[in-house]
This record gives structure tokens, C-alpha cells and sequence, in this order.
């Protein structure tokens, strides 16, 4: 029987919305948490500013981080930060549920994991990521 060839895949993450959101939730539960407690004024001010400063850093994280996701029969699995691909070998422990991928690789270095929230794809796409995380290394 003859071996089907996949197109390679190119998928480069959008900022999700989703992921924006639940942060800012997050965020506005550790403030009310902060206030609401018995702690003395000027320690709940510094819990207070200390998590708007962190909600401002990761909001501003969320919008540089750009990441480019490529998988090819020829090179593997590959991701970009910046425009250098950096070959990756999807691990085992990577969570797929329908709302988000919670992807383990690793860079020949300690394990690293990535977030793609389904929000960050087109639907299309992020079903093709799916299906190719599913079936890439069972057909080896």
C-alpha cells in the first residue's frame, strides 16, 4: 500500500482572548482576596499593587509572545519564538481537550510546555493540529 505524504503545517498563535480574559478574572479574585482579608493597610496596598503590576507584566507578555508551530514528515516538530525554528519533541504528558492544548516539548534542555488556547487558531487549524498531534508519531 502506498504511503500517504502530509503537507507540512504552519500554524502561528494570535493572542487568545480567552486566555486574556481568564487572566484578568484571576487577577481581579486575588485583588478582591487581597482587601477583603484582616491584613494591616499597608501590607493589603502592597498585595494590591503587587498583583496590578503582575496583571500589566503577563498582559504585556501575552501580546509580544509570538509563536510559530511547524511539523513536516522531512524535520519533525519545530517552534519559533522569534523567526528561529528550533526543532521539539512533543512529549507524552501533552494534554488535548477541545478548549485548549496544554503541549510538553522538549528542546534538549528541561521540559517546556505551551498553552495553545482554541481561540489562538482558526477552528480549522485547530483541528489539524489535533489530528496531526494524534497521528505524527504513531505512524513511525
Amino acid at each position: 500500500m502506498p504511503k500517504k505524504h502530509e503537507s507540512p503545517l504552519l500554524l502561528e498563535l494570535k493572542p487568545s482572548k480567552r486566555l486574556k480574559q481568564a487572566l484578568v478574572v484571576m487577577h481581579l479574585l486575588a485583588l478582591a482576596a487581597s482587601i477583603a482579608n484582616a491584613l494591616p493597610i499597608i501590607v493589603k496596598l502592597i498585595l494590591v499593587i503587587g498583583i496590578g503590576l503582575n496583571l500589566y507584566f503577563a498582559l504585556a507578555r501575552l501580546k509580544s509572545e509570538q509563536c510559530i508551530i511547524k511539523h513536516s514528515e522531512a524535520s519533525g516538530w519545530e517552534i519559533a519564538s522569534g523567526n528561529d525554528f528550533k526543532p521539539v519533541r512533543i512529549l507524552n504528558s501533552t494534554v488535548i481537550t477541545l478548549f485548549a492544548i496544554f503541549l510538553h516539548v522538549d528542546k534538549n534542555a528541561p521540559k517546556q510546555s505551551v498553552l495553545i488556547v482554541n481561540d489562538a487558531l482558526s477552528e480549522d487549524d485547530y483541528r489539524r493540529f489535533i489530528v496531526r498531534l494524534k497521528t505524527a508519531d504513531k505512524k513511525r
